[in-house]
């Protein structure tokens, strides 16, 4: 069994201040984490946590890029830094997505030659049920290509960009993790901490942007990246948030996600919104709910740690419905708006803590 969602980790020690944890989410995330990030602007950050999306806000900030400057470069299309002597740029589909053409050529013409074989047999096949043939040929065909886009796009993306690549030269301790293809690893990189344990690789002699590579590479889009003789994909998949790594690091948490079913209470339903959107409020229910568990039983056992838990409001529908990957100006700004209105409320709801308790 491996550990718990929210328990410790006995190896890492506390530092004083407050640990971030940022979840995966595409593109989608990274712009609601920006929105967060903006409002909260928390001044005591001793540690970030991210996973995917979240390791990629959390790089720029570890190394000391203000949510408020990646903000500017996304309305103004491009700002200059002169800590790093740097244009930081908003992200564009160019940056991200470099196709792997050969293979895809290669398998288009494998697939094109079997469809035609395929074709040739069907009158043959009178009097079976073609459905059924017709599916198992699909699936008995895997493609040969290992994903559509070449992950080296944002791995450049940093390589050319961080001043440094080095994990120990960031301002704030950087966590980022990964998830092992063919075993039951998680990897974190970082610059602190090199062991094994239980399920849990720590490593401090990986370069930020060959982590962030592994972090961000989504199955089936971004091809798997091979670190140390392992294939390692999406960081966000072997442990959702990867939030034991926060709360072992800081008495006091953030975690930003962007989890949140859509609760339409009587004002609709996701049933009219179609397939797709139907499949994502499926998906989105099973992980919010994990959290959901995971998080009763942590808070009932760790009443003395403080964690703020900032997620979409259950009625953003504008930020439920934007894509998972956009580079649409409009929509960028949509949900930065939504990570700004869900950080708002978690500041309410806390400062009226605090007057209730003085």
């Amino acid at each position: 069994m491996g550990q718990n969602f929210l328990s410790e980790i006995p190896e890492l020690k506390k530092k004083s201040g407050t640990a971030l944890v940022l979840s995966g989410g595409a593109t989608k995330a990274f712009y609601f984490h920006l929105g967060v990030l903006n409002i909260l602007r928390p001044d005591d950050l001793t540690s970030i946590v991210g996973s995917s999306a979240g390791a990629v806000v959390g790089a720029f900030l570890a190394s000391g890029i203000a949510p408020e400057t990646l903000i500017s470069a996304i309305h103004q299309g491009q700002v200059y830094v002169p800590k790093f002597d740097a244009w930081v740029k908003t992200l564009t589909s160019g940056m991200l997505f470099r196709p792997n053409y050969i293979d895809i050529a290669k398998q288009a013409v494998k697939s094109t030659v079997e469809t035609a074989l395929f074709l040739a047999t069907l009158p043959w096949l009178r009097g079976k049920d073609v459905v059924a043939e017709t599916l198992e040929r699909l699936l008995g065909n895997p493609m040969n290509v290992r994903a559509i886009f070449n992950s080296g796009a944002i791995e450049d993306l940093f390589r050319r960009f961080l001043p440094s690549p080095d994990f120990r030269d960031t301002e704030i301790d950087l966590y980022v993790t990964a998830t092992a293809l063919d075993s039951k690893i998680r990897a974190v990189f970082n610059s602190i901490y090199d062991f094994e344990c239980h399920e849990d690789a720590f490593m401090t002699d990986v370069p930020i942007h060959k982590a962030i590579r592994a972090s961000t590479a989504v199955p089936g889009l971004f091809d798997p990246v091979m670190i140390k003789g392992k294939y390692w994909v999406d960081g966000e998949i072997k442990r959702t948030l990867s939030a034991d790594i926060g709360v072992s690091l800081a008495d006091k948490i953030i975690i930003s996600h962007t989890y949140q079913p859509l609760w339409l209470e009587n004002d609709g339903s996701v049933a009219d919104m179609g397939a797709a959107n139907i499949l994502r409020q499926s998906v989105i229910t099973v992980v919010h709910e994990r959290i959901n568990r995971w998080r009763e039983r942590f808070e009932e056992h760790n009443r003395y740690k403080e964690v703020i838990w900032v997620h979409p409001d259950p009625d953003d529908i504008e930020f439920f419905l934007a894509p998972e990957f956009s580079f649409s100006y409009e929509t960028q700004k949509r949900l930065i708006r939504s990570g700004e209105l869900a950080a708002l409320k978690v500041l309410g709801h806390t400062n009226q803590q605090k007057s209730i308790r003085s």
